[in-house]
């Protein structure tokens, strides 16, 4: 969402290509949406391209979590993503012209991570108020993470 979306104006462009205004996805993602939007519009602010997007986005899935059997070739792959945000935005990006920016987009990191568990949580409610069914692979994450 992030990319195509404009959050000046309110309009959520999903990977489907439909398009709906903010007011139109409060329903369904609740107060989770205020914070879609303003990351959005932080990310958009900051002019990130689509590399350094890229990046940002695969850092924030390939996470260290409990429970892997090689939490070290996880490191090792996160290394390797940061490194090449990194040559991205000193050599590709004119990085001298923007101070500490590399700092400033793994700086989103946590707040990217933020949203993503606040999204499982709003799909777990609404999979728990059998108001939307969650698409597979969401419910065979939570299937895999139940303690029981």
């Amino acid at each position: 969402l992030p990319r195509r979306s404009n959050p000046v104006e309110g309009k959520l462009i999903f990977c489907n290509g439909v398009v709906l205004h903010r007011l139109q996805c409060v329903r369904g993602f609740g107060e989770w949406i205020d914070s879609i939007v303003e990351f959005s519009s932080n990310l958009q602010n900051m002019n990130i391209d689509i590399s350094a997007f890229s990046c940002i986005a695969a850092l924030a899935m390939v996470t260290e979590r409990h429970g892997l059997k090689e939490p070290k070739r996880v490191e090792e792959l996160q290394n390797k993503i940061v490194n090449c945000l990194k040559d991205h935005v000193t050599f590709n990006n004119g990085g001298l012209n923007r101070p500490n920016y590399l700092s400033k987009l793994l700086g989103k990191l946590p707040e990217l991570r933020t949203l993503c568990t606040q999204g499982l949580q709003r799909i777990f409610y609404l999979k728990l108020e059998d108001l939307v069914p969650p698409p597979a692979i969401i419910d065979k994450l939570f299937l895999d993470t139940l303690p029981f």
